[in-house]
């Protein structure tokens, strides 16, 4: 019998190929949040660029002396599952008992052991255009199909109850939301929410809330949890986490509230999987949740946030010909229409990256929507902010398109 030969590889040469699944994901997003030489002006990461608390810090070194260094159980550490608890009943006027609560490392995995926990392959996951891009991406991957729901500009960004509707299938298992929400900056009002809470109780819909931005406000705008209105708790999972709203980026700690039964199905997934959230930052999450000190921080940190955005709003004013945005109401991003440029967001985002050397994200990353906008974080320094906004002003009068 005749021997098949093949010719062996050459030096350098590899046998791997990556699969189908995994040529989805887009590998310039986090090249750009956070890959940037160091001689970039980068408003690209959606990161708080103030350190993590000094008395968070402690309690994690207190920690590591008393050798926690271990293991914990996939559903978190109980005293940090009631330090949760609390911190939703004080906050967000919902009531979850500590079985009821999985810690996550980072709302991220949370949200993917959701999509897996809650949907087979094909189910239909209803994701707001624009949105968080990992929301669609996630949602590919676990087999699951994303459908878009365009959201209203020239309402500030809503999502309309009627909009979210249409979209609705016999195939629709879940709606992602996301309030305050990324890219916009909108705050979805009780009024929104009572909406889309009709829709999803009238076609039996799972509502996944990421409540990440939650802390970050500014006037008078205010936070709602859906699952805290009349009939939405039974179908909905309440997700969050410290990286935003208490500067613990690198720590990964999220958490996601919903039943006994859903918590211990995503404890196995989670076990299978990540296994568990740190334990030294499950310790030092603890303390930012239950120190009186917290409040202080985190209102100093939006403070300094909100006079960031003020200076953003205003070179954007200075400059309508060629950019507009509708003023954030939360996080700390500005969603920044560039068509009266007459360039694309990716246009603007390779040309200002690099012949200004200004990081920001290309608006088609958060949905077919965001074709001609860019995003730009102002969680960075006064002066990155300052030069940055500068620099993409010459660059968008500069580069104008008749």
């Amino acid at each position: 019998m005749d021997k098949v030969s093949e010719k062996p590889k050459g030096a350098g040469e590899s046998n791997f190929q990556v699969s189908q699944r995994a040529q989805q994901i887009d590998d310039e997003v986090f090249k750009l949040a956070l890959g940037l030489p160091p001689d970039v002006i980068s408003l690209t990461a959606g990161e708080p660029d103030f350190p993590t608390a000094d008395f968070v810090n402690m309690a994690a070194k207190r920690a590591m002396d008393e050798d926690f260094t271990h293991y914990t159980s996939s559903t978190g550490i109980l005293p940090l599952r009631e330090a949760i608890s609390r911190k939703l009943r004080e906050d967000n006027k919902l009531d979850y008992d500590p079985s009821e609560i999985i810690v996550s490392p980072g709302s991220s995995s949370s949200i993917f052991l959701l999509l897996f926990a809650l949907a087979d392959r094909g189910d239909e996951i209803l994701i707001p255009d624009p949105a968080w891009f990992h929301y669609h991406i996630l949602s590919g991957l676990a087999g699951n199909v994303p459908v878009r729901v365009p959201q209203r500009k020239d309402e500030g960004f809503r999502l309309d109850a009627e909009d979210l509707e249409k979209k609705v299938t016999g195939k629709t298992k879940m709606l992602i939301l996301n309030t305050p929400q990324n890219p916009t900056g909108h705050v979805l009002t009780r009024d929104e929410l009572e909406g889309i809470a009709g829709v999803a109780e009238r076609n039996n819909i799972i509502v996944v809330s990421d409540e990440i931005y939650e802390k970050i406000l500014y006037g008078n705008s205010k936070h709602t949890s859906i699952a805290s209105l009349p009939g939405m708790r039974e179908r909905t999972v309440t997700v969050n986490g410290l990286s935003k709203g208490y500067a613990m980026m690198g720590w990964r700690v999220g958490f996601a509230a919903s039943s006994p039964e859903l918590t211990q199905k995503m404890t196995s997934l989670l076990g299978y999987t990540l296994v568990c959230a740190g334990s030294v930052a499950q310790k030092a999450a603890i303390e930012a949740l239950e120190s009186q000190k917290s409040r202080d921080y985190v209102n100093t940190m939006v403070s300094t946030w909100s006079k960031r955005r003020d200076m953003v709003l205003k070179y954007i004013n200075d400059n309508q010909s060629v950019m507009s945005i509708v003023a954030p109401q939360g996080t700390f991003y500005g969603w920044i229409d560039v068509s009266g440029s007459g360039m694309t967001g990716k246009e603007v985002s390779s040309g200002l990256l690099r012949d200004y050397k200004v990081g920001v994200m290309p608006g088609y990353l958060f949905g077919e929507s965001g074709k001609n906008y860019i995003r730009i974080s102002f969680a960075t320094s006064d002066d990155a902010v300052d030069e940055g906004m500068k620099r993409l002003a010459e660059f968008l009068n500069k580069k104008r398109k008749s």
